[in-house]
């Protein structure tokens, strides 16, 4: 089982992996998310069969995970490289629609202003950029950018008592409901992909 497994890592997700990806153009950001949604299933694969050979074998867990932990690494860097990538890209991208549209809203703000003034109609053009997806389909997968959030309490006397023990779970379940700062807890947005295959 293990060996077909590796054989699949080998062949069908670690030779896309390179040390340094990077993400230039839609094209490439398709076919990344392809990959990566090859690698997760890999990865799933490859922890369900651990998971499976394991049970009969206790006595032999460590073993058997130390089988499988170099290519789950292996995999899971992968998985890591390209997650940057199409982040990086993503980001890139949304910088350079905002800014584009920042600037539109500038060049209309004085076109309005000089039409107040010259009694002329103003008459909006149309948006020079689209909205930066948040979901991309490639043509295997799809992958959705979604905000998550790191919690880390760094003050447990400011941290509301509704939120106490402080509970990490009832923190962010009240964070959720919410959306307010927690005082007590530091809270930082980041960026993770989700990715289905076929």
């Amino acid at each position: 089982m293990i060996t077909d497994l590796i054989k699949r890592a080998e062949t069908e997700f670690l030779p896309w992996v390179l040390e340094s990806i990077s993400v230039e153009n839609d094209e490439q950001f398709k076919n990344i998310s392809d990959v990566l949604g090859v690698g997760k299933k890999i990865k799933k694969s490859l922890s369900t069969a651990c998971t499976e050979e394991r049970r009969p074998h206790i006595e032999k867990a460590d073993e058997v995970t130390a089988q499988y932990k170099p290519i789950i690494n292996r995999v899971d860097l992968g998985i890591d490289l390209l997650d940057k990538a199409l982040l990086a890209y993503h980001t890139k991208k949304k910088a350079e629609a905002d800014g584009l549209l920042q600037m539109q809203l500038q060049e209309e703000a004085k076109k309005i202003e000089e039409c107040k003034q010259t009694g002329e109609v103003y008459e909006a053009p149309q948006a020079i950029t689209q909205t930066v997806r948040q979901t991309v389909h490639g043509n295997m997968s799809t992958t959705s950018v979604i905000e998550v959030f790191n919690y880390e309490i760094i003050d447990d006397n400011l941290v509301p008592r509704d939120c106490c023990s402080p509970d990490l779970k009832k923190i962010k379940a009240k964070h959720k409901y919410d959306g307010l700062p927690i005082p007590g807890v530091l809270i930082t947005p980041h960026s993770r992909t989700q990715t289905r295959l076929g």
